[in-house]
Protein backbone atom coordinates (compact mmCIF):
# COMPACT_ATOMS: atom_id res chain seq x y z
CA UNK A 1 0.00 0.00 0.00
CA UNK A 2 0.74 3.18 -0.07
CA UNK A 3 1.91 5.87 2.20
CA UNK A 4 0.17 9.81 2.61
CA UNK A 5 3.02 11.03 -0.06
CA UNK A 6 2.59 7.71 -2.54
CA UNK A 7 5.44 6.46 -0.97
CA UNK A 8 5.89 2.90 0.59
CA UNK A 9 4.06 2.82 3.75
CA UNK A 10 6.78 2.74 6.27
CA UNK A 11 4.81 1.14 8.95
CA UNK A 12 4.72 -2.31 6.19
CA UNK A 13 8.26 -2.89 5.26
CA UNK A 14 9.10 -4.70 1.86
CA UNK A 15 5.16 -3.98 0.77
CA UNK A 16 5.09 -2.49 -2.86
CA UNK A 17 4.46 1.01 -4.10
CA UNK A 18 0.35 0.62 -5.24
CA UNK A 19 -0.18 3.67 -7.38
CA UNK A 20 -2.09 4.56 -10.67
CA UNK A 21 -1.04 3.08 -13.97
CA UNK A 22 -0.06 4.89 -16.92
CA UNK A 23 0.22 4.02 -20.61
CA UNK A 24 3.53 3.11 -20.01
CA UNK A 25 2.50 0.85 -17.63
CA UNK A 26 -0.83 -1.07 -20.40
CA UNK A 27 2.12 -3.54 -22.21
CA UNK A 28 2.98 -5.08 -18.38
CA UNK A 29 -0.33 -5.20 -17.76
CA UNK A 30 -1.34 -7.48 -20.77
CA UNK A 31 1.31 -9.39 -20.85
CA UNK A 32 0.04 -10.72 -16.78
CA UNK A 33 -3.24 -10.86 -17.55
CA UNK A 34 -2.38 -13.01 -20.44
CA UNK A 35 0.31 -15.43 -18.35
CA UNK A 36 -2.35 -15.39 -15.28
CA UNK A 37 -5.60 -15.31 -15.74
CA UNK A 38 -6.78 -18.47 -17.35
CA UNK A 39 -10.27 -18.03 -17.33
CA UNK A 40 -11.81 -15.59 -19.15
CA UNK A 41 -11.59 -15.31 -22.98
CA UNK A 42 -9.60 -12.60 -23.20
CA UNK A 43 -6.36 -14.19 -22.27
CA UNK A 44 -6.80 -16.02 -25.33
CA UNK A 45 -6.79 -13.11 -27.39
CA UNK A 46 -2.65 -12.68 -26.56
CA UNK A 47 -0.93 -9.65 -24.66
CA UNK A 48 -0.70 -7.25 -27.81
CA UNK A 49 -4.61 -6.89 -27.82
CA UNK A 50 -4.88 -7.03 -24.00
CA UNK A 51 -2.12 -3.99 -24.04
CA UNK A 52 -4.63 -2.08 -26.44
CA UNK A 53 -7.34 -2.69 -24.06
CA UNK A 54 -5.26 -1.33 -20.88
CA UNK A 55 -4.15 1.51 -22.54
CA UNK A 56 -8.14 2.22 -23.34
CA UNK A 57 -8.92 1.27 -19.67
CA UNK A 58 -6.22 3.98 -18.39
CA UNK A 59 -7.75 6.82 -21.19
CA UNK A 60 -11.02 6.30 -20.21
CA UNK A 61 -12.22 8.66 -17.82
CA UNK A 62 -14.70 6.13 -16.33
CA UNK A 63 -11.89 3.44 -15.71
CA UNK A 64 -8.49 3.04 -14.08
CA UNK A 65 -5.48 0.63 -13.88
CA UNK A 66 -3.39 0.51 -10.34
CA UNK A 67 -0.13 -1.31 -10.42
CA UNK A 68 2.20 -2.86 -7.40
CA UNK A 69 5.15 -1.27 -7.88
CA UNK A 70 8.36 -3.45 -6.95
CA UNK A 71 11.68 -1.70 -7.08
CA UNK A 72 10.37 -0.06 -10.22
CA UNK A 73 8.86 -2.97 -11.69
CA UNK A 74 5.34 -3.96 -12.10
CA UNK A 75 4.50 -7.44 -10.02
CA UNK A 76 1.11 -6.91 -10.16
CA UNK A 77 -2.42 -5.05 -10.95
CA UNK A 78 -5.57 -4.11 -10.56
CA UNK A 79 -8.62 -2.69 -12.74
CA UNK A 80 -11.99 -1.82 -12.34
CA UNK A 81 -14.34 0.05 -14.60
CA UNK A 82 -17.84 1.85 -13.43
CA UNK A 83 -19.43 1.67 -17.15
CA UNK A 84 -17.89 -1.29 -18.41
CA UNK A 85 -20.29 -0.79 -21.82
CA UNK A 86 -18.71 2.14 -22.68
CA UNK A 87 -15.21 0.98 -21.87
CA UNK A 88 -15.67 -1.48 -24.80
CA UNK A 89 -17.76 0.39 -27.37
CA UNK A 90 -14.74 3.17 -26.61
CA UNK A 91 -12.07 0.48 -27.40
CA UNK A 92 -13.92 -1.33 -30.68
CA UNK A 93 -13.95 2.53 -32.08
CA UNK A 94 -11.05 3.82 -30.91
CA UNK A 95 -8.91 0.48 -30.81
CA UNK A 96 -10.52 -1.99 -33.14
CA UNK A 97 -9.16 -2.45 -36.24
CA UNK A 98 -5.23 -2.38 -34.70
CA UNK A 99 -6.41 -4.94 -32.16
CA UNK A 100 -8.31 -6.83 -34.20
CA UNK A 101 -6.08 -7.38 -36.60
CA UNK A 102 -3.00 -8.26 -33.80
CA UNK A 103 -5.75 -11.48 -32.88
CA UNK A 104 -7.25 -12.14 -35.91
CA UNK A 105 -7.07 -15.41 -36.16
CA UNK A 106 -7.98 -15.96 -32.86
CA UNK A 107 -10.70 -13.46 -32.98
CA UNK A 108 -12.55 -15.57 -35.93
CA UNK A 109 -11.59 -18.85 -33.75
CA UNK A 110 -13.03 -17.60 -30.88
CA UNK A 111 -16.15 -15.26 -32.54
CA UNK A 112 -19.18 -17.02 -29.97
CA UNK A 113 -17.15 -16.00 -26.99
CA UNK A 114 -15.95 -12.28 -28.28
CA UNK A 115 -19.67 -11.45 -28.68
CA UNK A 116 -20.50 -13.29 -24.85
CA UNK A 117 -17.44 -10.92 -23.89
CA UNK A 118 -18.56 -7.77 -25.16
CA UNK A 119 -22.35 -8.51 -23.95
CA UNK A 120 -21.33 -9.00 -19.96
CA UNK A 121 -23.02 -6.00 -18.53
CA UNK A 122 -24.82 -4.46 -21.02
CA UNK A 123 -28.55 -3.11 -20.42
CA UNK A 124 -30.14 -5.83 -22.29
CA UNK A 125 -28.35 -8.54 -21.09
CA UNK A 126 -31.37 -11.07 -21.80
CA UNK A 127 -30.84 -12.48 -18.07
CA UNK A 128 -28.87 -9.35 -16.22
CA UNK A 129 -27.13 -12.39 -14.18
CA UNK A 130 -23.75 -10.57 -14.78
CA UNK A 131 -24.61 -6.96 -13.59
CA UNK A 132 -23.87 -5.87 -10.21
CA UNK A 133 -23.94 -2.56 -8.75
CA UNK A 134 -21.19 0.11 -8.99
CA UNK A 135 -17.27 -0.65 -10.05
CA UNK A 136 -16.64 -3.54 -11.55
CA UNK A 137 -13.24 -5.23 -10.84
CA UNK A 138 -12.08 -5.82 -14.56
CA UNK A 139 -8.89 -8.25 -13.84
CA UNK A 140 -6.26 -8.53 -11.01
CA UNK A 141 -2.81 -10.62 -11.58
CA UNK A 142 0.35 -10.76 -9.72
CA UNK A 143 3.47 -12.27 -11.28
CA UNK A 144 4.46 -15.71 -10.14
CA UNK A 145 7.92 -14.52 -8.17
CA UNK A 146 5.75 -12.38 -6.21
CA UNK A 147 3.20 -14.34 -5.65
CA UNK A 148 2.73 -15.50 -1.86
CA UNK A 149 3.53 -11.67 -0.14
CA UNK A 150 -0.20 -10.80 0.10
CA UNK A 151 0.35 -7.97 -3.21
CA UNK A 152 -3.13 -9.57 -4.30
CA UNK A 153 -4.63 -8.66 -0.97
CA UNK A 154 -3.22 -5.31 -1.26
CA UNK A 155 -4.28 -4.37 -4.63
CA UNK A 156 -8.25 -5.42 -3.59
CA UNK A 157 -7.67 -2.86 -1.09
CA UNK A 158 -6.36 0.06 -2.92
CA UNK A 159 -9.36 -1.05 -6.02
CA UNK A 160 -12.01 -0.60 -2.74
CA UNK A 161 -10.35 2.84 -1.81
CA UNK A 162 -10.48 3.85 -5.31
CA UNK A 163 -14.27 2.85 -5.10
CA UNK A 164 -14.61 4.69 -1.80
CA UNK A 165 -12.69 7.79 -3.63
CA UNK A 166 -14.97 7.54 -6.45
CA UNK A 167 -18.02 8.16 -3.98
CA UNK A 168 -19.57 5.01 -5.99
CA UNK A 169 -19.61 3.25 -2.39
CA UNK A 170 -20.38 -0.55 -3.75
CA UNK A 171 -18.32 -2.96 -6.13
CA UNK A 172 -18.67 -6.17 -7.56
CA UNK A 173 -16.37 -8.33 -9.74
CA UNK A 174 -17.25 -11.76 -11.51
CA UNK A 175 -14.84 -14.74 -10.95
CA UNK A 176 -15.11 -18.74 -12.17
CA UNK A 177 -17.06 -20.12 -9.36
CA UNK A 178 -13.85 -23.16 -9.30
CA UNK A 179 -11.36 -20.69 -8.59
CA UNK A 180 -11.72 -21.39 -5.18
CA UNK A 181 -8.06 -19.15 -4.39
CA UNK A 182 -9.62 -15.76 -6.19
CA UNK A 183 -13.28 -16.09 -4.35
CA UNK A 184 -11.24 -16.71 -1.17
CA UNK A 185 -9.09 -13.22 -1.75
CA UNK A 186 -12.71 -11.62 -2.25
CA UNK A 187 -14.34 -12.92 -0.01
CA UNK A 188 -11.06 -11.73 2.48
CA UNK A 189 -12.26 -8.32 1.23
CA UNK A 190 -16.02 -8.19 2.03
CA UNK A 191 -17.28 -9.78 -1.06
CA UNK A 192 -20.05 -11.76 -1.25
CA UNK A 193 -21.14 -13.94 -3.75
CA UNK A 194 -25.07 -13.01 -5.36
CA UNK A 195 -25.33 -15.05 -8.12
CA UNK A 196 -24.56 -18.13 -10.11
CA UNK A 197 -24.82 -17.76 -14.06
CA UNK A 198 -22.80 -18.73 -17.24
CA UNK A 199 -20.97 -15.79 -18.73
CA UNK A 200 -19.64 -18.08 -21.00
CA UNK A 201 -21.17 -21.92 -22.53
CA UNK A 202 -20.36 -23.97 -19.63
CA UNK A 203 -18.67 -22.64 -17.57
CA UNK A 204 -19.67 -21.14 -13.89
CA UNK A 205 -19.03 -18.03 -12.61
CA UNK A 206 -19.99 -16.06 -9.69
CA UNK A 207 -21.15 -12.71 -9.18
CA UNK A 208 -19.78 -11.07 -6.00
CA UNK A 209 -21.02 -7.71 -4.56
CA UNK A 210 -19.24 -5.42 -2.36
CA UNK A 211 -20.71 -2.85 -0.41
CA UNK A 212 -19.02 -0.26 1.86
CA UNK A 213 -19.35 -0.54 5.31
CA UNK A 214 -20.82 -4.48 5.67
CA UNK A 215 -18.57 -6.69 7.25
CA UNK A 216 -16.21 -9.12 5.97
CA UNK A 217 -15.43 -12.62 6.35
CA UNK A 218 -12.80 -12.05 9.07
CA UNK A 219 -14.94 -9.62 11.20
CA UNK A 220 -13.93 -6.55 10.08
CA UNK A 221 -15.48 -4.23 7.78
CA UNK A 222 -15.06 -4.11 3.97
Amino acid sequence: MTGPDGTADPGRPGRPVIRRGTELDAGRAGELHAGQISGGFLSFLGPRFLARLYRRIVRSPSSFLLVADVQGRVAGFVAGSGDVRGLYRAFILRDGLSAAWSAAPRILQGWRRVLETLRHGAPDDSDGDGRGRGIELLAIAVDPSHQGRGIGGDLVDAFLERVREDGAGCAYVVVEASNATAVGLYRRAGFMPTSEFELHAGTRSLLMQWDDGLPTDDGGVG
